[in-house]
């Protein structure tokens, strides 16, 4: 069907949003250099598997499509690792929302250099987008050292993971489905076993994590791969200029829900940086 790629986006959405919700809770508690690892492996895995299941045509004579498609499974580990250290130190509403407007420029890079276009209700969209950016990440006044290092930290995750979607939807055409999702996994276990190896875990403090919080922490995991797979499946399926900007609404029920259960501020630069936000979207998605 030719709607199919919306399934597959709304279901990346959506389990990523409830995610991303609980990562705030799960990196305070468990740390995170334990939240990027099991993140990255279990999604390393999960790529890993589709590839082994999906039918798999010849790779191209051309080198640069694998290697794009290595670089961007690196990319995608790398954007979690600047995630769960933004977390560490901010909020779901700053973090969450800031990371997520990475799909503006998979969109912008998609139109530099795939040949895609847009209307001037998609212009607008990435200017709203750009706004919101821009209000969460001022601040009038002295702003707190956590507060600048969680901003630094979400703009570098929204660069690797705007790369992220472009190389993914740069590469999927000619090299498939399946041949994509290996090269994947070797990019994020790649980052993986590098992130193991030069992230030192802390020494323990308080008392160790229980059953509870372990389990709050594969969930995470498990979201962060299932997302993945599904917004990959998504690129392979539809229009990057439609995916990706679709992809990018988990923060809203994020923020919305961390407001609720976490209790977290929701002050008016959040309310109105989530209403530009959601109209950016709308915008971008549009013909």
């Amino acid at each position: 069907m030719a709607l199919d790629w919306l399934a597959w986006v709304l279901a990346g959405t959506v389990t990523w949003g409830l995610g991303t919700l609980a990562a705030k809770p799960g990196t305070d508690r468990l740390g995170p250099r334990t939240m990027g690892l099991g993140t990255t492996l279990i999604e390393g895995l999960a790529f890993g598997l589709i590839g082994l299941l999906v039918l798999r045509q010849p790779l191209p004579a051309n080198p640069g499509f694998a290697m794009a498609a290595v670089a961007a499974g690196a990319l995608g580990g790398i954007g979690y690792l600047f995630f769960y250290e933004g977390m560490r130190v901010g909020t779901v509403g700053i973090v969450g929302t800031i990371s997520a407007a990475c799909p503006m420029l998979t969109v912008v890079l998609s139109v530099a250099f795939l040949g895609e276009t847009l209307g001037l209700p998609q212009v607008a969209g990435i200017g709203l987008i750009m706004f919101c950016i821009l209000i969460l990440a001022y601040e009038p006044t002295h702003p707190s050292a956590l507060r600048r290092a969680a901003v630094l930290l979400s703009l570098a995750g929204f660069f690797v993971w705007g790369i992220w979607g472009f190389l993914v939807k740069a590469s999927v055409d000619a090299l498939g489905e399946g041949n994509l999702d290996l090269l994947l996994a070797a990019g994020y276990l790649g980052v993986t076993a590098g992130y193991a190896v030069l992230r030192r875990a802390p020494k323990p403090t308080g008392d160790p994590a229980t059953s509870r919080w372990w389990a709050l922490g594969l969930f995470v995991f498990l979201a962060g791969g299932l997302s993945a797979v599904a917004l990959t499946v998504a690129y392979d399926l539809g229009p990057a200029a439609l995916v990706a900007p679709i992809s990018g609404t988990y923060p809203i029920i994020a923020t919305l829900a961390a407001a609720a259960i976490l209790k977290e501020k929701l002050d008016w630069r959040i309310a109105v940086a989530l209403i530009a936000f959601g109209l950016g979207i709308v915008l971008l998605s549009g013909a």
